[in-house]
């Protein structure tokens, strides 16, 4: 019965693909249907050799996810006119295909074994193509970072993981979570390093998605680098696509941040325009080589993309996998400038960013902190603090998310409103430069969901020039302000 409908533009070499394979699986989904519930999320219709095949596992899909009978006889009327199934005798095809089912039993070695000759294709085509690329005189470094990204996307999808695990697999697993810290052998994820966040989070723990959402100014960069400095100080290892930053801006707020945990205030704007007296030199030098050991590896802007990003982090995973910090967290800023080829709208591209930061935390095992920028329209309130209705327009953030924190400064308000006094408010200008002296450092961290915890408002304390959050004011006493 191995035939192949001509649709099928590929070389038909053997080795990548397995037509008797194909026709059992769907012959299994059309002669009992709950056999579907054990192929879902390891085989799709794109997988399958044979177009007809691809059409014939879409149309199974359709039916079964809208609630109805999938059947040689219910699937007959949408090939009565398909040109690939007139050549193998028309929709007597299906009959045939259910008839010729020996047995269900090996359904989910069938989907596996088509999905790896699937990946095997892509593989064979990604080398063509990048061949065809070299003899085209094109540069060997792009061409290897495209070939990786493909190769590392048919890695996820040729390694499925099972759908299901058992109540004891389950428990047993968090007996051990539970035991590790009660022994404090290890926190059970990882700290934020500011021990007030940690008292109402516990930790960033793996497989959670950590959003940190505000407006532009609110310090949410700022509060991401201290957890990222704190963590890697900690023997984490961090992987930070910072999309919006340069590698080398990203290293000056690490610098001066690392200079004012030892009391030497140098705000990076200083450092970029080179405004620095010999001894202040002397000590950013000093600082470079402190911090040279940092496990720390940064994102290019360039990895923009849903699938190069995907590959830039499974990339520094391998990199610190030998190393004595390996990868344990990633934190991207920020969630909207991630690209998608496949959006159609800038709804469904947040979606897929966001579906993207969730599959990572779930597949390295580790924390993801992302960063996301709220729309203007939290402005328009008095005050202008955010919520979490702020979300509810931004795609699946607030779905995928497990813990959502805003950041929010009252101080950025207020120099606002003295820049732009309106004539009710001249009299209130003293009032207005009291407060603001009051909450100049304050930068509240709104936690607004948290599946694992209570929502509450955690006041830190923020220098902005030097990129560094505090738990209180001892920065002041200390003349970093």
């Amino acid at each position: 019965m191995a035939q192949i409908s001509s649709g099928q533009t590929q070389d038909p070499d053997p080795s990548v693909y397995n037509t008797e394979a194909e026709q059992q699986l769907l012959g299994s989904l059309l002669v009992n249907n709950e056999n579907y519930s054990r192929v879902v999320g390891v085989v799709e219709a794109g997988d399958f050799f044979d177009p007809l095949h691809q059409r014939i596992f879409e149309q199974i899909q359709q039916r079964i996810d809208a609630g109805q009978l999938a059947s040689p006889i219910t699937m007959k009327p949408a090939f009565e006119n398909d040109q690939g199934m007139k050549e193998l005798g028309g929709p007597r095809y299906l009959a045939r295909l259910a008839g010729a089912s020996i047995s269900s039993s090996a359904i989910a070695e069938y989907a596996a074994m088509i999905t790896d000759l699937s990946a095997k294709r892509n593989l064979i085509q990604c080398f063509d193509q990048a061949k065809v690329r070299i003899f085209a005189g094109e540069g060997a470094a792009a061409i290897a970072i495209d070939v990786e990204t493909s190769a590392g996307g048919l890695l996820n999808k040729a390694s499925t993981k099972p759908l299901i695990r058992s109540h004891l697999n389950a428990i047993t697993a968090s007996i051990m979570q539970i035991n590790d810290a009660y022994q404090g052998i290890k926190p059970n994820g990882v700290l934020t390093g500011l021990s007030r966040l940690d008292s109402v989070l516990g930790s960033m723990r793996s497989g959670e998605l950590i959003l940190i959402g505000a407006r532009p100014s609110m310090g949410k960069t700022t509060l991401a680098q201290n957890l990222i400095f704190n963590a890697a100080q900690s023997g984490v290892g961090v992987f930070f696509p910072s999309l919006e930053m340069n590698a080398e801006s990203v290293g000056n707020r690490f610098l001066s941040l690392g200079l004012s945990r030892r009391n030497i205030k140098i705000p990076y704007n200083r450092m970029l325009k080179g405004d620095l007296t010999e001894s202040e030199f002397r000590s950013v030098v000093d600082e470079a080589k402190r911090q040279e050991s940092l496990p720390i590896y940064l994102g290019e802007r360039d990895v923009r993309e849903v699938s190069r990003l995907r590959a830039a982090a499974k990339r520094a995973q391998q990199r610190m996998a030998d190393s004595p910090c390996p990868l344990g967290l990633i934190v991207l800023d920020y969630l909207q400038l991630i690209q998608s080829a496949k959006a159609r709208s800038t709804y469904d591209r947040v979606s897929e960013a966001s579906d993207l930061c969730k599959s990572l935390a779930m597949e390295f095992d580790l924390p993801v902190v992302a960063l996301a920028q709220l729309s203007r329209n939290v402005e328009m309130r008095d005050p202008p603090v955010p919520m979490l209705s702020d979300l509810r327009e931004s795609g699946k953030l607030e779905e995928d998310a497990d813990a959502v924190l805003f950041t929010y400064r009252d101080a950025y308000y207020l120099e606002r409103k003295l820049n732009n006094m309106s004539n009710e408010d001249i009299n209130k200008e003293a009032d207005i430069r009291a407060t603001l002296e009051r909450c100049r450092d304050q930068m509240d961290v709104i936690i607004a969901k948290q599946r694992s915890g209570p929502l509450k408002t955690v006041p830190l304390f923020v220098d902005l020039g030097t990129s560094n959050v505090y738990d209180d004011r001892s920065h002041v006493a200390d003349g970093l302000i």
